[in-house]
């Protein structure tokens, strides 16, 4: 009896068959995911709304030299450049252009979602402690949760930047591009995602780093300065100035602090050497012990006593003449004023002369001046 449609029920397990073998050799849906209705929807969407592992491509030569390599670069190309948002569900094509990218470097490098190269290098070892992070919500990803895992720690910037080193260092000069195993496309993908943890791409605004930058062996710098807006700082700059202000700080505050008990010290120092050589000076002009060259007060008083120059005349003491004679000049016993005559002097020495001076000039008067 046949159907309704004028199969007989032979016919129609052959077509079912015949469908399932088409299916089998139809590729998998092949596709990068786009935000609904959105204009690279054309460039991203094969067949699928989803993205699949097929359209991959983790060799920096297989973007230019394979088919699902260019179409991966086409899609990521759009998406970036594109400002679209849609408005019910607040997706944006830059939010799914980062998002394949996250979804390339996982795959290539840990396999996850899916294996889509075997490819040996040190790099995925290199690369590890990062892949709880580029992992988190990534097989369920929505507006709610794009971003969710930069908070994480193991998103670290020394381990990104470690990583993104490493990969760098697989460029080679290779003559034979089918030899060629430079993936410093992977570098530059994680590059891109770390700007965007740091510095957030608001909604209807492109992507600031433009895809022929990130599809090229050339490193892209660290992220550090908002390129939509470089007045302002993002979280990665944020927290290395909390990390290092106070390690700065600190030692600051420790060089100042040496430098101030250094001088303290020295203050010290010669205020105590001051006041050593005060206490000693003091201590000395209180001593009538010490010697000089004349002794003692008490015998420099007694040394130059009237006692010390009276002679036969009174008081009185001597001195040299030029011509080498001694004169006593002093006072009398009644303290008279006694001055000096005028000495003549004389090569000639006679007994005259001394007792005409004598009686002239001892006492400095003659007799008749004093009566």
């Amino acid at each position: 009896m046949r159907g309704s449609w004028g199969f007989s029920p032979r016919s129609t397990f052959i077509w079912a068959g015949a469908l399932i073998l088409l299916g089998q050799l139809a590729p998998v849906g092949v596709a990068l995911r786009t935000s609904p209705g959105s204009p690279c929807a054309d460039v991203c969407n094969k067949q699928s709304t989803n993205t699949t592992g097929s359209e991959i491509a983790c060799l920096d030569v297989e973007f230019s030299s394979t088919g699902k390599g260019s179409h991966f670069q086409q899609c990521i190309d759009c998406q970036l450049r594109s400002t679209y948002k849609d408005s019910s569900s607040g997706e944006t094509d830059v939010d799914w252009g980062l998002y394949n990218l996250r979804y390339a470097f996982t795959s290539c490098v840990y396999g996850f979602p899916e294996k889509v190269a075997n490819i040996s290098t040190q790099c995925t070892v290199s690369c590890q402690p990062l892949d709880q992070a580029l992992e988190f919500d990534e097989t369920n990803p929505s507006a709610n949760n794009f971003y969710t895992w930069c908070g994480t720690s193991a998103f670290a910037d020394n381990l990104i930047t470690q990583c993104t080193n490493c990969y760098n260092l697989t460029l080679t000069q290779g003559q034979d591009p089918k030899s060629d195993q430079s993936q410093v496309y992977m570098a530059n993908f994680l590059e891109s995602l770390r700007y965007n943890c740091h510095f957030r791409t608001p909604s209807g605004i492109a992507f600031p780093i433009t895809p022929t930058r990130i599809f090229s062996e050339s490193l892209l710098p660290s992220s550090t300065v908002d390129l939509i807006n470089p007045t302002s700082t993002g979280s990665g700059v944020n927290l290395a100035v909390v990390i290092a202000l106070p390690i700065l700080g600190f030692v600051i505050l420790l060089c100042a602090l040496a430098i101030c008990c250094f001088f303290f010290i020295r203050w010290r120092r010669r205020k105590a050497r001051r006041e050593r050589q005060s206490s000693h000076l003091h201590a000395r002009w209180n001593d009538t012990g010490i010697s000089t060259g004349y002794g003692n007060w008490g015998e420099h008083q007694a040394m130059y006593s009237p006692n010390m120059y009276q002679q036969g005349y009174g008081q009185g003491f001597s001195v040299i003449d030029n011509d080498g004679r001694y004169h006593d000049v002093g006072y009398s016993k009644n303290l008279a004023e006694v001055t000096e005559s005028p000495v003549v002097s004389s090569t000639t020495h006679s007994p005259e002369r001394e007792k005409i001076h004598e009686a002239t000039g001892y006492f400095g008067q003659s007799s008749k001046q004093k009566q």
